[in-house]
């Protein structure tokens, strides 16, 4: 058996040395520096491994299918290896690394949770770890005899059309990472359509304000029962409550005890630049929600934060509705938009918003403070990309809390 790997990224280097540990034939390459190497090994190879970022447009993967060549990811080469008993997947459009960080800290794993670590180096030091993974529509897409013993997915938006060919081909490569599952399985559901309708043979159990899995006044309950209290935690935000209230589900479905659950959610700490409080300023509340790349993550955001609102916005429009914000026009008292798509977003959200345009974030963020008075919440929760003008969502949420240190440290 031999195999190629494409791309050379953190999880296409894994899935390398994870073939080569176990004494395959592979080979490596990437579209910047071995363009063409593929097409003089696609002949010689049985399976080919893609990395998450090469779409199913690309060359590669349609000579793949025409020549009847086996194409997986990197998840569904490092499942073929996993000799565990407890695999726990998480997907949906926005909450899950969150979710993934919380069940991974309210379990107790030792090792196994894969916000940034590939599921292949996991295998390559621990193939028996019982493992919490955040599985994103690329990888979904290319699974085949992935089974995960407990799913979670979290909700669904339109996002990655750029990646996709369509929405439907979107949600059918999320569902995807469900379909193996088996009656002793379960799988965990928003109750709204269509992750609702998501087809497996797993138990179900759904979560919502209407389903039987609810947060209510600051407790989780599932059905009549009530589970768990959970106030004055750090993750902030009604969706943040709804992850918290999953993981300790789970947590309860694995028979950890109460007190072990409220402890570990007590110490937990918040992935940054996800919904993050950053101060009060002179009586002005600052959130930092730079992990928003989609305009559902906008809405979460805005239901969460209180009015009135000074909301910055923007970057590289994802493909995004952004006249669903109608919807909170109440709550928000003004809307600054910067970046590569800000004249597009204007256009969406004119007619029922104030709204400026400014040429940096640096200049947004002044903006807000001579908008602001007291009572204020300055909300920066962009909706888009950030490759514009910044080398990810980490490094636009790094420079806005330096921005902010900058320019309201004196109040």
């Amino acid at each position: 058996m031999s195999y190629l790997i494409w791309g050379k990224g953190s999880s296409g280097l894994s899935a390398y040395e994870l073939l080569k540990a176990k004494n395959y034939k592979v080979y490596i390459g990437d579209d910047k520096e071995d363009e063409n190497l593929w097409r003089e090994l696609i002949n010689e190879v049985d399976i080919i491994v893609l990395s998450p970022g090469i779409p199913p447009s690309h060359p590669l993967w349609q000579e793949a299918i025409k020549k009847d060549k086996e194409l997986i990811g990197e998840t569904e080469l490092a499942y073929r290896f996993y000799k565990g008993k407890n695999i726990i997947a998480i997907t949906g459009t926005d909450g899950k690394s969150t979710t993934v960080h919380l069940v991974h800290t309210i379990l107790g794993f030792e090792e196994g949770g894969n916000f940034g670590t590939p599921f292949s180096q996991i295998i390559l030091e621990n193939e028996k770890a019982d493992v919490v993974l955040e599985i994103s529509s690329f990888q979904g897409k290319t699974l085949k005899t992935f089974r995960p013993n407990l799913g979670v997915f979290l909700n669904f938006s339109e996002d990655h059309l750029d990646w996709h060919p369509d929405l439907n081909d979107y949600l059918s490569s999320k569902q995807n990472i469900f379909k193996n599952q088996t009656p002793n399985d379960l799988l965990i559901l928003n109750i709204s359509k269509p992750v609702s309708e998501t087809p497996s043979q797993a138990k179900k159990v759904f979560f919502g304000d209407d389903a039987p899995l609810r947060v209510l006044n600051n407790s989780i309950y599932y059905e009549d029962k009530k589970l768990l209290d959970i106030k004055n935690q750090k993750l902030k935000g009604k969706h943040n409550m709804y992850n918290i209230a999953i993981a300790s589900f789970i947590a309860f479905y694995y028979n950890i005890d109460i007190d072990i659950i409220t402890s570990r959610l007590n110490s937990f700490e918040p992935l940054p630049y996800r919904y993050t409080h950053i101060g009060n300023f002179n009586g002005i509340n600052i959130y930092n929600d730079s992990k928003s790349t989609t305009v559902n993550a906008l809405l979460s955001a805005l239901e969460s934060t209180s009015p009135p609102i000074i909301l910055i916005l923007g970057g590289i429009d994802k493909g995004g509705d952004f006249t669903k914000l109608k919807v909170y026009k109440d709550k928000i008292k003004h809307t600054i938009i910067f970046g590569k798509d800000k004249h597009a977003i204007k256009e969406q959200i004119e007619e029922f918003l104030k709204v400026s345009i400014e040429e940096s974030l640096e200049d947004a963020i002044s903006k807000a403070k001579n908008l602001a008075s007291n009572n204020d919440n300055i909300l920066f929760s962009p909706a888009c990309a950030s490759f514009d003008m910044f080398e990810n969502y980490k490094d636009r949420g790094n420079t806005f809390n330096k921005l902010i240190k900058k320019h309201f440290s004196s109040l």
